[in-house]
């Protein structure tokens, strides 16, 4: 027998000449050991290919390689450039896959693609552009489904759903594959199909407003929205779209429309000159938000909220010279205007799931640092919801019901109860939130007083949430003994009464036993 050893091997691969004299060699020495020697020969020495960024378009806005392949992004466009892996702007599909800076005209920027999929990316500075690179295996073969349909393999199907059936088309996707569990957040989800509805719409097609576009979190118009407001800043324009949304929708959806407009207002990325200036990067949202609804505390917080969700999200990435000291989560939010701060506590108190090792024993510690009975209450709502939605997939949430009691007494613990109910509809299944809520109202970990705070805000969020129909329909659900919690608000009072920011509220933590109790004269 022929003996031939790999060195040898990959010497006669790398001669070009030589190559079908290496390949009929493989028949002697091995042909597994020499075929696994090509894979790597393959793709340690990738292709390298070229995107143009042009005024328009990507050119190619498509392209198919292999893996181990780089492509060299190079900005022929007179505007700045920011290359980068859906979504926006979290860019959090292909990791690594974002130029983290604006490339100025005649920049380049590249990126070596080692992960086989299918990922869409877009300009972070013009959300018009964006584009697909297919990275196949090393034999010219896709990834199998099940390797390599994440996040971004989602969005490409909602893409192609919106494009080819229309708006109701891809959330009857969203719901089939809701089943089998999203790869990533079902906000980010419908924010993609938002941004894809978008793109027709603008062409003049016009879609249906229906109560498919509130599923998650109502992420549908936040994506629509972002993409319509910074390519056409009119602002009458999106009021009359927020109007038209709640003539079909109601109240709930106008709120969503108005925080959208916000979001789209406040540039993200921020202009390079405001970069470690947080206060900078929000004047122009906050402006917008103050012209279209000042003279309305509930209106405005709702666009500032919008607003400040952006700020928040740089300091919760620690990117643009923004960050979050593990310690003081809210040092930004206390430095801004009384009348802000609902929207800036709320929007910030989200990031809490960016600190390490944070959990709810935390909860009197952080607490005690605040000194208003109105931001006391909002947190304490808020966080909740925050921890507990990457856990919806779950069905024990035991951990839940002992973090709110262990820590918190009181009207606290209530609002920490409540604040699990939000959690529950921001990421449960949509239009069957409380499917899963229901079983978490029914654990035998609770107390009674516990339980009747449980369904007491699952029937406040199904009112709020859902069309009477639904509604009607989710109350009889409910165990009979706590079926007068559902469809008529007299016999419970919500735990947060989100009221307005007019005027603090002086207010202190007491902490007895490990459990924090709010002091207020309220």
């Amino acid at each position: 027998m022929i003996k031939i050893s790999k060195k040898s091997v990959i010497k006669l691969f790398k001669n070009n000449f030589l190559k079908i004299i290496a390949l009929c060699l493989l028949t002697f020495a091995g042909a597994i050991t020499a075929l696994a020697i090509y894979r790597k020969l393959a793709i340690d020495s990738g292709k390298e290919y070229t995107i143009e960024v042009r005024k328009d378009d990507f050119y190619p806005d498509e392209i198919t390689v292999s893996k181990g392949d780089r492509i060299v992004f190079i900005n022929k466009s007179n505007d700045y450039s920011q290359p980068a892996s859906d979504p926006h702007p979290t860019h959090e599909y292909l990791a690594g896959f974002d130029s983290e800076r604006p490339l100025a005209a005649g920049e380049q920027w590249s990126f070596t693609f080692d992960k086989a999929g299918v990922w869409l990316y877009h300009d972070h500075l013009n959300l018009s552009l964006h584009g697909k690179i297919i990275v196949l295996k090393e034999w010219g073969r896709l990834a199998p489904a099940k390797e390599n349909c994440d996040g971004n393999c989602y969005a490409e199907l909602m893409h192609e759903a919106v494009t080819k059936g229309g708006i109701d088309a891809a959330f009857n996707l969203l719901l089939e594959k809701y089943e089998g569990g999203l790869p990533t957040d079902c906000h980010w989800v419908a924010h993609k199909i938002g941004e894809s509805a978008y793109d027709i719409f603008k062409t003049g097609e016009k879609f249906p407003i229906s109560t498919a576009t509130a599923y998650c979190g109502y992420g549908f118009y936040h994506g629509f929205l972002e993409k319509l407001l910074r390519e056409n800043p009119d602002t009458d324009y999106a009021l009359s779209f927020c109007q038209e949304v709640e003539n079909q929708l109601g109240e709930q959806g106008r709120w969503n429309c108005y925080h959208g407009i916000g979001h789209g207002f406040t540039e993200d990325p921020p202009d390079p000159k405001f970069w470690g200036d947080a206060n900078a990067m929000n004047k122009a949202g906050i402006k917008v938000c103050e012209y279209l609804f000042g003279k309305s505390f509930f209106d405005l917080n709702l666009c500032l909220t919008g607003v400040y969700t952006v700020v928040a999200g740089f300091a919760g990435e620690s990117k643009y010279g923004l960050s979050i000291a593990p310690d003081d989560l809210f040092a930004f939010c206390r430095t801004q205007p009384y009348r802000y701060q609902k929207a800036c506590y709320g929007e910030f108190a989200v990031k809490v799931e960016t600190i390490p090792g944070w959990d709810m024993s935390k909860f009197p510690e952080l607490l005690a640092t605040m000194e208003d009975g109105n931001e006391i209450r909002l947190v304490t709502w808020v966080i909740p919801s925050v921890l507990v939605s990457p856990d919806i997939w779950g069905d024990d949430f035991t951990k839940y019901i002992y973090g709110c009691r262990d820590n918190l007494s009181g009207e606290l613990k209530n609002l920490c109860l409540g604040g699990l109910m939000v959690g529950f509809f921001a990421a449960g299944a949509p239009d069957n939130q409380h499917v899963k809520a229901l079983k978490f109202c029914a654990s035998k970990e609770f107390l009674e007083d516990e339980r009747i705070v449980c369904y007491g805000e699952l029937g406040q969020r199904i009112r709020r949430e859902y069309s009477p129909e639904r509604t009607e329909k989710a109350c009889k659900a409910f165990p009979k003994q706590y079926q007068r919690y559902c469809p008529d608000q007299q016999y419970y009072k919500t735990a947060h009464d989100d009221p307005e920011f007019d005027q603090p509220e002086p207010a202190r933590i007491s902490i007895k036993d490990g459990k924090a109790e709010l002091i207020s004269n309220r």
